[in-house]
């Protein structure tokens, strides 16, 4: 038994010494250096919640300062696949305006590197948002993610948002906001904005400034009575850039004005109208009615005593027949009982013939009459 057990451990051993053999003898991990803007290299240190910073190319032009570097040492003759998310483009080169340029709108989503007789593969990651983005560098089974965001540029375009009408004596508000040349939002802008028809709630002057934030700068402005409010806002911008969004450095708001007194005094007025038109519709339908009512009262009476005269002369024509039906009767009674009279006579009178007539057929001895 003992000497089974040292096999079995024997077989063991040599074939672990046989997998641990049949690997490649240069194996290796890969490493990989991480360089942000200007800062020095390092390892992966990002995360989802601190991701690195670099800023967006405002200039549209990629530049150390808008990438991330990633370089990745692998074993020779591998191949170094880099996978970009979240608005993260991937470049092989910086912009060299001597030679090859590398804009805003160049990049891909996805590049392998074939390191071929050398050990290492370089990318440049850039993004155009201040989203967090990533690239996974993946080599032989090994991955690193790394995370990073844009930060934006300085303010290319300011917008407001305004009503397009608001009651009198109430406050207006309008809200400012400024974006980069990639539409990122940017905050600390200065707005100096111009109020006329009215003035600012807080002062009572036609003039303020506000400041821009991650979300939005808002102006209030009391209503007056009536007429129109006119703001006009002016920042300054980030100068143009070819290919680029046009900065916006000056827009401008009309609201409407709505005097609340006459839109009630009006409404009033309508109300009253539509109730006089309605009380006159009552007059005419009622008239209506009473008129159909009359008519129809006629029309009845009418029908009614023509029914009664054609009752009457249909009873007249009735008893008329009923009278000439009875006079006939009477004849007919009368002509009946004649010819009873006559028939019964007759009857008599052969009765007393034949009598006699048997007398004598008997006397004279000849057939009777039966």
């Amino acid at each position: 038994m003992k000497l089974i057990k040292k096999l079995a451990m024997a077989s063991v051993v040599a074939l672990g010494l046989g997998v641990f053999s049949a690997l490649p003898a240069s194996a290796a991990d890969m490493s990989l250096s991480v360089k942000v803007g200007a800062a020095a290299a390092s390892s992966n240190a990002t995360t989802a919640l601190v991701p690195a910073a670099v800023a967006v190319p405002a200039d549209n032009t990629i530049d150390e300062a808008d990438v991330v570097r990633l370089v990745a040492t692998v074993d020779t003759g591998t191949v170094v696949t880099f996978s970009a998310t979240g608005g993260v483009k991937l470049v092989a080169a910086l912009d060299n305006p001597a030679a090859v340029r590398v804009r805003s709108t160049d990049g891909a989503l996805s590049v392998v590197v074939a390191t071929g007789t050398g050990n290492t593969a370089t990318v440049y990651a850039y993004t155009t948002t201040v989203a967090t983005g990533t690239v996974t560098v993946a080599n032989g089974g090994v991955i690193n993610t790394i995370y990073m965001k844009g930060t934006a540029g300085a303010a290319n375009a300011i917008s407001v948002v305004a009503p397009s009408a608001v009651a009198s004596s109430t406050v207006a508000t309008y809200a400012f906001s400024a974006v980069d040349v990639f539409g990122n939002k940017v905050s600390g802008l200065a707005i100096a904005t111009t109020v006329a028809g009215a003035t600012v709630a807080s002062t009572g002057l036609n003039t303020a400034t506000v400041t821009t934030t991650a979300d939005v700068a808002e102006l209030k402005v009391l209503a007056p009575a009536g007429g129109s409010i006119v703001v006009v806002a002016t920042a300054t911008v980030a100068a143009a850039v070819a290919s680029l969004a046009t900065p916006v450095s000056t827009v401008a708001a009309m609201t409407t004005v709505n005097d609340l007194a006459a839109e009630v005094a009006a409404l009033k007025a309508a109300l009253a109208a539509e109730k006089a038109g309605r009380a006159s519709d009552k007059i005419g339908a009622d008239f209506a009615l009473a008129t159909a009512k009359a008519d129809a009262t006629t029309a009845s009476a009418a029908a009614k005593a023509e029914a009664a005269a054609a009752k009457a002369a249909a009873d007249a024509a009735m008893a008329t027949v009923v009278a000439s039906n009875a006079t006939a009767k009477v004849a007919t009674d009368k002509a009946i009982a004649d010819l009873t009279a006559a028939v019964a006579k007759m009857t008599k009178d052969m009765a007393s013939m034949k009598a006699k007539f048997n007398a004598m057929a008997k006397k004279y001895k000849f057939a009777p009459i039966k």
